[in-house]
């Protein structure tokens, strides 16, 4: 390998982890809304996964969808439930089965955690030309649609 891709592999790398953890200090509580103080960032998560899609989920589609084992949601959703953002119920027909959903208050929030990320990506927008929205959207695509192929 070249010294200057080896540079640009560098800096691609540099640049990729500054802006990922610029984006998730202005997702941290602290700089989402004083209403979330008592969410933590997983349980911030939790609740985005929950609230997207269908009104009720899995814990094993939680799980998934947070990249996580089966179990680790549970401690989670346990103090979303204890915290009023979280209703636990059972199936009538298979009582094995336990769906999670959203209180009214867990719905709030998902809505303000939404506007608060959308508001976010908006600042970032504003900062690009129309013709560097539409590169960044289709870089990202792009990078998106290969992701899981390249690292598989």
């Amino acid at each position: 390998m070249s010294s200057e891709k080896a540079n640009e592999l560098l800096l691609v790398d540099q640049l990729f982890r500054k802006l990922f953890d610029k984006y998730y200090k202005l997702e941290s509580k602290k700089y989402l809304s004083k209403s979330l103080e008592d969410l933590t960032v997983i349980e911030i998560n939790t609740i985005l996964v929950i609230g997207h899609g269908s009104e009720n989920k899995k814990m094993s589609e939680i799980a998934n969808t947070l990249g996580v084992t089966f179990g680790t949601p549970t401690v989670t959703i346990d103090r979303l439930i204890k915290k009023g953002y979280v209703v636990r119920q059972r199936d009538e027909e298979d009582r094995r089965q336990v769906f999670i959903s959203l209180s009214e208050t867990g719905v709030d929030v998902f809505k303000s955690i939404v506007e608060l990320r959308n508001k976010i990506a908006e600042k970032i927008f504003c900062i690009l030309n129309p013709q560097e929205r539409k590169a960044l959207i289709d870089i990202l695509s792009n990078v998106n649609s290969h992701f899981d192929k390249v690292f598989s």
